[in-house]
């Protein structure tokens, strides 16, 4: 590996790095924000236009069918263009779609425009932990990714916040004033996103070692001149391999990898983002009989979130990537399992509320610590950076099938199997996603990242595939 890689792993967080950080955390806020903003305005919804389930599930889910195309078409842009280059576009996406949102004036027309918010929320997931993951150093890299990435349960929670206070007012008033709310936000994030540099591993990458130098000198100041040019005359000494196409992504190489980013996080959307967008009406059919008081059980739920999350931040870097989500899985199975037992049990009656309580807040808490954060982690660090933004965005786009799936779904298998069965088939989610985690773990935590000009860290990757099997 070059001295200016190795400078950049080893590199102390800065302020620069904590700006990075920031930047991405509060656009991943705004994820959150957007996404589960829908769990709230359903109500409202529901009194403006008499929504059937299949035109409620239409509107739910076209902002994670917009993020499929967002997240295969940002990463590949990422790649070629550089990760500053959409880096504002699909923020300005966000602002734009929450505007339109706003202004709907049916059920499709609202269905269409959650579908452009959700081309930039797609987007914006493998270029922030991209964009991440190519700044922070090594020892550090997984606990800031985390941290930055539970600003997605702020805003899901920021979210319910501001329904609920909206939702006093005229429906045909509160869910047009829910939707807008996302904007300011949106704007905010912007300015703060203008100033930042481009990555210097993309730099570095497409021959552009003195562009990388000036960036790394922004984050270590340190650096002497004379170091600056040692370091740039080594960098122009090392030849460029041809880059790597996208197909690369299911070669002999990385098709494990590629499986293992994939199918896990699959498995975390389809059982995990339906609960997520239907959490207060879900817990309204599971015997909370206010909606208000659904709504603020979702909003305990939410905070829940930081009792897996908080350990997870704090260890990841030193247990890895690979037990935590395993663990995680199987401890959502066992809370919506929990639930569906007693269901099934007395399917006339709703599950008791100390069941429903418990079984909730074991999901969420193995979610938190799991796969609702490693799943997003691990895509930024597991590719070369030819293909970084481009192997998260196939990997964020297939779990979005698993999501759009789960959340159209969702309302007509509960009509259908009860809410018992329902939840014991998310529950077997969960076992899958545990299985798939432990049979194709590869673990990244801890290594520098994957650099298509030097097979270090590619040898190492590919040895600890083989060591898995």
């Amino acid at each position: 590996m070059s001295e200016l890689l190795t400078r950049l792993d080893n590199a102390r967080m800065t302020p620069l790095h904590r700006r990075l950080a920031w930047s991405a955390g509060l656009g991943i806020f705004l994820d959150g924000y957007d996404l589960s903003i829908i769990a709230v305005v359903q109500k409202a919804l529901g009194q403006t236009w008499k929504l059937t389930s299949y035109e409620l599930g239409a509107i739910a889910a076209a902002s994670l069918a917009g993020a499929f195309f967002g997240a295969m078409i940002g990463g590949r842009i990422a790649d070629r263009w550089g990760r500053k280059a959409i880096y504002l576009i699909d923020l300005l996406t966000f602002l734009v779609g929450a505007i339109l949102c706003s202004v709907a004036w049916d059920p499709w027309s609202l269905a269409i425009f959650r579908f452009v918010l959700g081309v930039g929320i797609g987007a914006d997931y493998p270029l922030s932990a991209t964009y991440m993951s190519e700044f922070m150093p090594v020892k550090k890299r997984g606990a800031v990714i985390t941290w930055s990435f539970g600003l997605w349960i702020a805003g899901a929670f920021a979210s319910k916040f501001v329904g609920l206070t909206l939702l006093h007012l005229p429906p045909h008033i509160s869910w047009r004033l829910m939707f807008l709310s996302g904007a300011f936000p949106a704007a905010a994030v912007v300015w703060l996103r203008n100033s930042l540099p481009e990555s210097p591993r993309w730099y570095l990458r497409n021959g552009q070692p003195q562009k990388a130098m000036q960036v790394l000198q922004q984050i270590d100041p340190t650096i002497t001149t004379n170091e600056a040019s040692a370091m740039l005359e080594q960098q122009m000494q090392t030849a460029q391999t041809p880059r790597l196409h996208w197909s690369v992504l299911f070669s002999r190489r990385y098709l494990r990898v590629t499986l293992f980013c994939s199918l896990p996080w699959f498995m975390m959307d389809i059982m995990a983002y339906p609960i997520g967008n239907y959490e207060p009406a879900l817990i309204h059919s599971l015997g909370v009989h206010s909606y208000t008081a659904s709504v603020l059980a979702a909003m305990a739920l939410d905070l829940v979130f930081l009792l897996g999350y908080v350990p997870l931040a704090l260890t990841v870097d030193r247990t890895g990537r690979v037990f935590p989500q395993t663990v995680g899985f199987v401890g959502n199975a066992i809370g919506l399992g929990l639930i569906g037992f007693f269901a099934l049990r007395h399917p006339a009656a709703a599950p008791p509320m100390m069941v429903l309580a418990i079984g909730l807040f074991v999901f969420q808490v193995a979610n938190s610590y799991g796969p609702g954060s490693t799943t997003y982690l691990i895509p930024a660090e597991a590719y070369p950076t030819d293909l970084r933004a481009s192997g998260h965005g196939f990997a964020t786009a297939f779990s979005r099938i698993g999501a759009v799936t789960g959340t159209f779904l969702l309302p007509e298998v509960q009509k259908l199997v009860g809410d018992g069965w329902l939840m014991m088939m998310m529950a077997v989610i969960g076992v899958l996603g545990a299985a798939l985690t432990a049979g194709l773990a590869v673990e990244t935590g801890g290594k520098p990242l994957v650099e298509a000009t030097g097979n270090t860290h590619a040898t190492a990757l590919n040895a600890a595939a083989s060591a898995a099997s």
